[in-house]
């Protein structure tokens, strides 16, 4: 925000969409959409703010460092050890230990193979919070993830100036239609989602808390600074639900009509018994008095595929892009 004028600004090719929202209090980065059961579809990153240390509170008015690339890993390795699967209970605290895998509760899944159901894919050129985007593809041909920047070249993008406007970035990717086995007591699927934006590049900004916002619930070996994680204090997930950008999946318990352009989706409801024979949990809201059948599973990318894969290595661009590496 310090760099750049409105006429500079006005002579990039913005791939940026703006959404100006007039927001009196900063947010983290999320995804903007729920999404249902069997449907595919679209949806986006939304990055509302640039880098600062959060040892001021959010929404503290104070300068904060433009996002000029973004970095993403989604849990969707066929190594099930890449990924952690968590049942949630009603108030989202994890249930330790940790599920093999999701075989049980999504249709497709085999066991002690990975969540490779999700059907990640990206969107290139314009619409884009950057027009650069280079995608992680592992031995598979799957898509993990993807880096994303502002210019100078190949092509010359703005970065996300909260100077000129308050505004939000949005960084979009395609999603796979996802179907609940019909035996699983699961209600939704979170599935959390690795998040680097980077404000500062070069070995010379690696102490500087303003360097990067890392969107993931804890630290790991490598993103351990904790002054560029969601708060300033650890969550301990035994006691609290911890901040993860989250696609949350819910099931399909009431069916879809047809229309003149999408076929019917049947209803799917969370069944009394599981394929064990063991009753799926109930909970009754206390004001509404509405009983829910069912509880939500969270899978997010593990430790080791955050480190390999969140960090944008300078070797990975093409020829005159970025340069210098990203540090964690």
């Amino acid at each position: 925000m310090k760099d750049f004028t409105v006429k500079k600004l006005a002579l990039y090719s913005v791939a940026t969409v703006m959404c100006v929202a007039g927001q009196s209090a900063f947010a983290h980065t999320g995804i903007k959409d729920k999404v249902s059961e069997g449907v595919s579809g679209y949806t986006a990153f939304t990055v509302t703010h640039g880098c600062s240390t959060n040892a001021v509170a959010e929404g503290t008015p104070v300068d904060h460092q433009n996002v000029i690339a973004m970095s993403t890993v989604f849990p969707n390795a066929a190594d099930p050890a890449l990924a952690k699967v968590y049942q949630l209970s009603p108030t989202g605290i994890q249930i330790e230990p940790a599920l093999a895998d999701l075989s049980e509760h999504i249709v497709g899944v085999s066991p002690g193979v990975g969540f490779t159901k999700l059907g990640l894919g990206l969107v290139t050129g314009g619409g884009t919070l950057f027009a650069n985007i280079i995608p992680t593809v592992d031995a598979t041909g799957a898509i993990r993830g993807y880096h994303t920047w502002a210019g100078p070249k190949p092509y010359v993008s703005a970065p996300l100036e909260e100077s000129i406007v308050s505004a939000t970035g949005l960084s979009p990717f395609r999603y796979g239609a996802i179907q609940f086995n019909p035996t699983s007591c699961a209600k939704s699927l979170k599935v959390r989602v690795a998040v680097a934006n980077w404000c500062r590049q070069g070995p010379a900004s690696k102490k500087l808390a303003d360097r990067v916002d890392v969107w993931i619930g804890h630290t790991t070996p490598l993103f351990k600074d904790q002054a560029t994680m969601p708060r300033d204090i650890p969550y301990d997930a035994t006691i609290e639900a911890p901040y993860w950008p989250t696609m949350t999946i819910y099931r399909n318990t009431t069916g879809t009509p047809a229309t003149a352009t999408t076929a019917a989706i049947p209803a799917n409801p969370v069944p009394e018994f599981d394929a064990h024979g063991v009753a799926c949990p109930s909970v009754t809201d206390s004001v509404t008095g509405v009983t829910t059948r069912g509880f939500d599973l969270a899978i997010e990318p593990a430790d080791a595929d955050i480190d390999t894969n969140l960090p944008i290595p300078s070797a990975a661009y093409p020829l005159g892009a970025s340069g210098a590496k990203y540090f964690p």
